[in-house]
């Protein structure tokens, strides 16, 4: 575990000092206060930026990657896409049972405060606990650095994963909550698939998916 940790601490401390200040800031403040703080915080260069930016946690963009990995190695595709799917059904499980009641901004300060929008963005009203496109991007960028043994990728792979999480709130789609519930989702069957596939030994997933093909 600890040698674990020690390889892959560029993604995983700024992640745990994430975790740590999250939770103090959800228990020290209300989630209308956190949200009404980041809108508050705004102008056209990031209005643009996070609009596009966003989409690198969806799942079009996983589902691009993933092919990618497994055209260059097997078990490494079926990793980051294990980690995806499993990841992602745990989030849209609990979005639509235990906190379908849960509304996205825009719903919870109806009538109550003028949130600015950022124009072109089509904001949702319901299931906003746990965001999804965090749950995306924190899986397939853990993924991504656990893969590969390049310290500065991994530190960007976190960067990226927690700009995605921003994006989410900035555009007002969802609370700091719901993208710390979602990244949380994603970490963790992350890992718990990263250490189920060192358990499985099998030649055939150290190939590459472009060379069985081609036999």
């Amino acid at each position: 575990m600890k040698a674990f940790f020690k390889t892959n601490f560029y993604f995983l401390f700024p992640y745990l000092v994430f975790v740590l200040f999250g939770i103090i800031w959800i228990i020290r403040d209300s989630k209308a206060e956190k949200h009404l703080e980041f809108n508050s915080f705004h102008n056209s260069f990031f209005d643009s930026f996070f609009y596009y930016f966003t989409f690198l946690g969806d799942g079009f963009t996983a589902a691009l990657v993933i092919i990618v990995l497994l055209t260059v190695n097997i078990r490494i595709g079926l990793f980051a896409g294990l980690s995806n799917i499993i990841s992602a059904l745990v989030t849209q499980l609990l979005k639509h049972t235990l906190f379908a009641d849960v509304v996205r901004p825009k719903k919870f300060f109806e009538g109550m405060h003028d949130l600015y929008f950022i124009p072109g963005v089509d904001n949702y009203l319901y299931n906003s606990f746990p965001s999804g496109h965090s749950t995306c991007a924190f899986s397939l960028y853990l993924a991504l650095s656990l893969i590969t043994e390049n310290k500065i990728l991994k530190l960007i792979f976190f960067t990226i994963a927690g700009l995605v999480g921003y994006s989410r709130i900035y555009l007002s789609q969802h609370f700091f909550e719901d993208v710390y519930a979602g990244s949380i989702v994603g970490v963790v069957f992350t890992l718990l698939v990263y250490y189920l596939m060192t358990k499985i030994k099998r030649d055939w997933m150290n190939r590459s998916l472009i060379k069985i093909s081609g036999n």
